[in-house]
């Protein structure tokens, strides 16, 4: 398998090779990832465009700066973010100590929030997994709660919450959107989870024929779905 390096981050690596013999890239310790155009409305946003942090890691850069799960990060230091691989080429050429001037929109509005970056390296991500079955046919999820048990035994960090995926119907709402056991749901529309019996509840809240999004946490990191509703 191979993957292409853009070459505004290899010229920069590459300098700083022959220059100090080692590389250090900066690090704010959050999860980004596109805006689909579905998702927009969920965001108070009119266009798809810049960045949506999916997580940010406790203590990280990014925690201490105010950025929140949720936030879309449309300027890095004056100029438009058209998307996440974008900012992510941006700060890759940034180096520690480095501070960015990030504009972000919170539920519609503007938030100015300088943000000082760290060395890569202080910062990681978990795992999850599941117990007692809870679930709704509308959305084919059976659900289950995190238990200590499972979080010591999956590695699964105190600061993620919700419900963790156990089941998915084939062609189901659930299915179609991409969720996988193992995955663990931490919002619904927004608003955050702690247990299955919270998911329940929240989609079952859910208008017939109207979409949801979900953030779901698995140990690549986060992202956003929604789910649309069965037709007929």
């Amino acid at each position: 398998m191979g993957f292409a390096i853009p070459a505004q981050i290899v010229r920069p690596t590459v300098d700083s090779l022959i220059q100090y013999g080692k590389v250090s890239h900066g690090y704010i310790g959050i999860g980004i990832s596109d805006i689909a155009p579905e998702e927009a409305k969920f965001f108070h946003v009119n266009i798809a465009s810049g960045a949506v942090v999916t997580q940010v890691a406790p203590d990280s850069p990014g925690a201490r700066a105010g950025l929140k799960v949720g936030d879309v990060i449309t300027e890095l230091n004056g100029k438009a973010v058209s998307d996440a691989g974008e900012l992510q080429v941006e700060v890759g050429q940034s180096k520690p100590g480095t501070t960015l001037h990030l504009k972000a929109l919170r539920d519609g509005k503007s938030v100015d929030m300088p943000v000082t970056l760290e060395a890569m390296g202080k910062g990681e991500h978990d795992s999850e997994s599941a117990e007692a079955s809870h679930g709704k046919p509308r959305w084919g999820l059976g659900l289950a709660d995190l238990t200590p048990e499972l979080r010591q035994q999956l590695q699964t960090g105190d600061d993620v919450h919700g419900a963790v995926v156990e089941q998915v119907t084939p062609g189901s709402p659930a299915d179609n959107a991409g969720l996988q056991p193992g995955e663990v749901i931490t919002e619904v529309n927004r608003q955050p989870v702690h247990s299955a019996a919270d998911v329940q509840k929240a989609l079952s809240s859910v208008p017939q024929n109207s979409d949801t999004m979900v953030l779901v946490w698995s140990n690549a990191g986060s992202s956003f779905r929604v789910l649309h509703p069965t037709q007929g």
